[in-house]
């Protein structure tokens, strides 16, 4: 197995607060080295959704076949293995993602092994670190949301001062947060600013929220909530402090009775928020 290096990057998707992630590439980086990039943050305690993508130098890797993960706890001097599950992938996506829902019991940093089987059959290694917190600052699992009154279409009847997504699709714009949580529906609620994220991982996920609305808006609200209240300049959305976001983009789904059933950090395919909402979707 490869000699692991420890890298540290800055997250660029137009966070509030800068956010820090980290990598890990085999020794000597060059043009063919092996990485893995964490594609969100702020991590709880217990089975936190982790998302990363392999990257092969610049370029991501679509050709995995699978990947196995080992958790190590760093508390002590020797990192132990306390974990190892399988992570899942997820390729209708712009960038291929990975996640894994690791068992990580207490607060702290957190070594993540993948061991990432190629195409060919080969195997390569990479190494990631986590930080989880007993208290994240988005809201969590099982929680009741903001009831937030954000931008509406019957408030604001320009649709580019509500988004900067292009095409823009008016029916993620047409209710409140507020609404929303008394309508006896499920919602999904996605914090994302589309023109002006400056990562490739998190740009398309409005994309992917906009498929999924066209084939379940009639059994669930989806609301899109623009990181920026206004474009020039910007300034950020009252709601990314209402909602404690450290950064974007950010998926919620919630269910008829107002409570959060999934935090999706980062990255979020079709297929990913479909799995999140089928519990929530009567038979």
């Amino acid at each position: 197995m490869p000699v692991v290096v420890l890298a540290m990057v800055v997250a660029s998707c137009s966070a509030p607060a800068t956010a820090t992630v980290a990598v890990l590439a085999t020794a000597g980086s060059g043009p063919s080295a092996l990485s893995v990039a964490v594609a969100s943050n702020d991590f709880g305690v217990g089975t936190p959704r982790v998302p990363f993508v392999i990257f092969q130098g610049s370029e991501p890797i679509t050709s995995a076949m699978s990947i196995a993960v080992i958790a190590f706890d760093l508390a002590s001097g020797t990192p132990t293995p306390s974990w190892k599950g399988s992570a899942n992938n997820y390729s209708d996506y712009n960038i291929p993602y990975w996640v894994v829902f690791p068992q990580l019991p207490h607060a702290g940093y957190w070594g993540l092994g993948a061991i990432v089987t190629l195409a060919d059959g080969s195997q390569a290694q990479a190494q990631f670190t986590i930080q989880t917190l007993d208290k994240p600052n988005a809201p969590q699992i099982g929680e009741a949301p903001p009831a937030s009154h954000n931008r509406t279409l019957a408030t604001e009847l320009d649709i580019t001062k509500l988004s900067s997504d292009n095409p823009a699709e008016p029916g993620l714009y047409q209710m409140t947060v507020a609404q929303a949580l008394q309508s006896g529906k499920p919602t999904v609620v996605t914090f994302a600013t589309p023109a002006y994220c400056t990562s490739r991982l998190c740009a398309p996920v409005v994309n992917s929220v906009k498929t999924v609305y066209r084939d379940l808006k009639e059994k669930v609200n989806f609301i899109h909530i623009e990181v920026y209240k206004t474009f020039s300049p910007l300034v950020y959305a009252d709601e990314m402090a209402e909602w404690h976001l450290q950064g974007e983009p950010w998926t919620f789904v919630i269910d008829a009775k107002g409570k959060v059933t999934a935090n999706l950090g980062g990255p979020i395919s079709p297929r990913e928020l479909k799995e999140a909402l089928q519990p929530l979707l009567a038979p």
